[in-house]
């Protein structure tokens, strides 16, 4: 009789277990699990992955106590739901070979992955990265859907670059697993929503890079607090992009390297971008890496940039293109050069399609530069706009362009050309129509326009 009921004690026991380990599985696939059920502990320095791999793959929907917790080397592919809840995630310093180098935190790979209110702290403090050493990003998400990315922040990351010997874009079009050295990495994926992330401070290397993504929409993105960080935005070859309220003033003042990277993207709509120091926005419609084919490659770039704020030594630059498809719209953004000198504008685009600047500012009271440079092109708008204070207002040079039409702007400067036309061997333009314009301040030569070189123009609308 004792040992019965013994036997059946325990089978209500057992029972009971299981039916709370279904409820809690039944529970937490609607509502999040705190990871602190499976061993987490804030605040601890203890190493919490274990116990928060454990709670996603139960669930996939997590939250936490608000503090601080170890984590690195997370990998998960499926649903990922984290509320950080203001918490942060710390990673740990791969010292090896001389080297700092933070790990990585979390890989990532799902048709939904949200991430809200949770700090990425990658430990670095100072020193180098060596070759040899671990490249990283701090979240690392690849081949992935309906991304959302809330009050992500970052900070304290450093990262080994890529030699040139090992790496190239061809490599990691082959293999999406692989990581970058980019503070967060997101590649080959759809439907990203990133709003209000900061990169707070002390990011060594690079910022954020999303490479061959759709529908894009970023809103709410700042960097202003890391001095040596390289370059704080990258979007590469992707398509559909919305960008709003994006604040960049990393760097030093006339520093290598650019605020933002957009490389080969395809349909954007760029509104209220700010970047200053270093040398400002850089688009190209290429990339010319040997032996890739693929979406790196456009022909075409369409796009807007509106209510911009563009500032540095270059502060726009569009580098040299294989294509002459882009068509891009300017509408009241200001272009301030920082430095003066020969390798310094307001604008510079090469090889492009049609170009339209509409009410934009270009140059400063500060210094004396080119307001616009352009290389071969189909077509030049540039209307209401104003220069101050340009040595050239727009230079214009190549072998071969369509129309130029430059009407209703104001050209303040001092001993200055507001047009100058220039090509060594033999330049030819179609039509320049040059109409309704103030021009004031001491000219070259007391010409609106100047001719150098063997540059010809076939039809001329003054």
């Amino acid at each position: 009789m004792y040992n019965l009921a013994i036997s059946i004690t325990i089978l209500l026991f057992s029972i009971g277990c299981n039916s709370s380990e279904s409820n809690l599985k039944k529970t937490s696939s609607l509502s999040p699990i705190d990871i602190t059920l499976f061993g987490a502990k804030p605040n601890d320095n203890i190493d919490d992955t274990k116990a928060i791999k454990k709670a996603l793959e139960v669930s996939g929907n997590i939250t936490m106590p608000r503090g601080l917790y170890n984590v690195k080397g997370l990998i998960r592919v499926g649903k990922t739901i984290i509320d950080g809840n203001g918490s942060t995630f710390k990673s740990k310093l791969d010292t090896s070979n001389g080297g700092r180098t933070a790990k990585n935190i979390m890989t990532l790979s799902g048709d939904k992955i949200e991430i809200k209110n949770l700090l990425l702290d990658g430990a670095y403090t100072n020193g180098n990265s060596k070759e040899g050493t671990n490249v990283s990003s701090l979240l690392h998400i690849y081949d992935s859907k309906n991304i959302l990315l809330d009050r992500v922040d970052t900070v304290n990351h450093a990262s080994n670059w890529w030699s040139s010997k090992k790496f190239n874009f061809s490599v990691l079009n082959n293999n999406h697993k692989m990581d970058m050295y980019h503070v967060i990495y997101i590649g080959f994926s759809d439907h990203i929503i990133i709003k209000n992330m900061e990169q707070r401070a002390n990011i060594k290397t690079e910022g954020l890079l999303i490479y061959e993504s759709d529908n894009i929409k970023i809103e709410n993105f700042k960097s202003v607090n890391s001095p040596n960080i390289w370059t704080s935005l990258h979007i590469v070859a992707s398509d559909n992009i919305k960008m709003n309220h994006i604040d960049i003033g990393d760097g030093k003042s006339n520093q290598g390297g650019s605020s933002v990277n957009f490389i080969a993207n395809h349909h954007f709509n760029l509104k209220n971008i700010k970047t200053i120091n270093k040398q400002g926005f850089d688009i190209s419609n290429e990339i010319r890496v040997k032996g890739l084919t693929g979406r790196i490659t456009r022909d075409t770039s369409f796009g807007v940039f509106e209510d911009c704020h563009f500032e540095g030594q270059r502060a726009f630059y569009g580098y040299p293109t294989l294509h002459k498809g882009e068509e891009l719209i300017f509408r009241n953004t200001k272009f301030i050069p920082t430095k003066e000198g020969y390798e310094t504008w307001g604008v510079r685009i090469q090889k492009a399609g049609s170009i339209k600047f509409e009410n934009c500012i270009f140059g400063s009271s500060k210094f004396k530069t080119y307001g616009i440079i352009m290389g071969d092109s189909k077509e030049i708008i540039v209307q209401n706009c104003k220069f101050i204070n340009p040595s050239t207002g727009i230079y214009i040079y190549g072998k071969k362009f369509g129309t130029v039409d430059i009407e209703s702007n104001v050209f303040n400067g001092n001993k200055y050309s507001p047009v100058s036309f220039y090509w060594d061997k033999e330049g030819n333009l179609e039509e320049f129509r040059f109409k309704n314009n103030k021009i004031k301040g001491e000219l070259i030569n007391n010409k609106a326009y100047n001719i150098t070189g063997k540059f010809k123009i076939k039809n001329n609308i003054l």
